[in-house]
């Protein structure tokens, strides 16, 4: 099965479908609650994970460490952050490459609704594991760890509690998936720990060198700064900027923001760079940071940043026939055809997935589009005399039925080969049609052996 999975493309297409059900569980129980009030709170909280918030808490953190008094949680803070940051955006965002919610469930008309009424906010980056937690959480476990040791419980729970509410809130406003926050969770938790642990033996190494007077702003006041006053300042910093970061991301998102200009698999949501030295428009349009360096590439080595061959649909009939052909003998037969134009025009109302004999049926529309959209990424190439050996790791078919009362039947023999009207077609790109969905993602459907429609 693993084997499978990495046939399917990045990790992070199979985290979609491997987590489908637990993520589209998650964004049901938060779309169900949405009202104004947790809409105005949830971007209160989310906006105590942006990066600028996180930065200016690591700047505030770098002053800290030039008192004796506030070093060890000054030290801890900046570590942390530094540790967090890198295995966040540096290690696993590039490595998993998940694309955004509101960029893959597009087609799920109820998630698109709850990301509207969230305030279409909207990042320019990748998905998994979620930046805004990852920093909530490293804070608050150096925070807790900090107040927990110096024996001031009753504070310490406060941060994880503030954490958790962001996290929460990232799901709630509809731009990470539940997996991505957890992620988030486990990332930002082992960042504050060892931010923490780094922290403390520092600290242990300055005292034991005596040296932890000497670089101490605290001495420049001859009286010393009370512990009273070092709090009145460090909340009187942690106003400014957090007050900073709401204020400058209270209106990210919705109708005015300039959106990513990629179009081809999904119309993308993601933030443009607009005005950016570092990603300038690319012929008169701008793209998020995903994008740009995709088609940037593209763009410098044709001169176009259209879409090539190989992203045309499968199901066009712009291309003419070609006479003896069985490539074109299956594209341009009626019954695919009119599967192509009635799923376009009507409704699926079911799906029967069938793999080696046993039957699945789904009704939920957004992963019978997933499928469908799946099965546009098949490319068919020549018909094959004789059926490879190494092809022959069981079948697979799809029957959609749509309101019509219609049914459409496709079926392959994965990895490699698609079976039409007994014929056996080489899949020259299939996109990870076939493969992207694994056993367990049918998981909790309705199975039936029954063969009747």
């Amino acid at each position: 099965m693993f084997a499978n999975l990495l046939l399917a493309g990045s990790i992070g297409d199979q985290f979609n479908a491997a987590f489908y059900n637990l993520d589209m569980a998650v964004f049901h129980f938060f779309g169900n609650l949405q009202s104004d009030f947790l809409t105005a709170l949830a971007k209160i909280f989310t906006a105590m994970g942006s990066t600028k918030y996180v930065a200016l808490f690591a700047v505030m953190g770098l002053v800290m460490c030039f008192f004796k008094r506030t070093r060890k949680v000054g030290f801890a803070i900046v570590f942390a952050v530094i540790i967090g940051t890198l295995i966040t955006n540096i290690i696993v965002k590039p490595a998993v490459l998940r694309i955004r919610p509101y960029n893959t469930l597009q087609g799920d008309a109820q998630y698109w609704a709850w990301y509207i009424g969230a305030g279409q906010l909207c990042e320019s980056d990748y998905s998994f594991p979620s930046g805004h937690t990852t920093g909530a959480f490293e804070l608050a476990t150096v925070l807790f760890l900090c107040h927990f040791t110096e024996k001031k419980k009753g504070v310490a729970w406060i941060f994880p509690v503030v954490a958790i509410l962001t996290g929460a809130s990232r799901i709630y406003l509809m731009v990470h998936y539940a997996t991505d926050v957890f992620a988030g969770v486990i990332v930002g938790i082992i960042a504050g720990i060892l931010g923490y642990l780094i922290s403390s033996a520092l600290t242990k190494a300055i005292r034991r060198r005596r040296i932890d007077d000497i670089v101490d702003l605290g001495r420049l006041s001859k009286k010393g700064i009370s512990k009273g006053l070092a709090a009145a300042i460090i909340c009187i910093a942690w106003l400014l900027i957090f007050g900073f970061s709401y204020l400058t991301s209270i209106n990210d998102g919705g109708e005015e923001t300039v959106r990513c200009a990629y179009d081809r698999e999904y119309d993308c949501q993601n933030e443009a760079q607009v005005d950016s030295k570092k990603y300038p428009a690319i012929n008169g349009q701008n793209y998020c940071k995903i994008h740009w360096k995709q088609l940037n590439e593209q763009f410098e080595e044709t001169g176009s940043v259209d879409a090539p061959e190989s992203d045309v649909e499968p199901f066009s009939s712009a291309a003419e026939p070609v006479e003896n052909s069985d490539f074109f003998t299956f594209f341009n037969d009626p019954t695919i055809t009119a599967f192509r134009d009635n799923f376009a025009s009507d409704t699926p109302v079911k799906l029967r997935y069938s793999k080696n004999g046993t039957d699945v049926i789904v009704t939920d529309a957004a992963m019978i589009n997933k499928v469908f959209e799946a099965l546009k990424g098949v490319q068919i190439g020549a018909e094959i005399s004789e059926k490879p050996e190494s092809y022959n790791d069981g079948s697979i078919y799809y029957t959609f039925y749509m309101n019509d009362e219609s049914a459409y039947t496709l079926g392959c023999d994965y990895p490699g080969v698609i079976l039409y009207n007994g014929k056996y077609y080489e899949i020259t790109n299939d996109n990870g049609a076939f493969e992207v969905i694994p056993d367990d993602y049918w998981e909790g459907i309705e199975q039936t052996t029954d063969s009747a429609a």
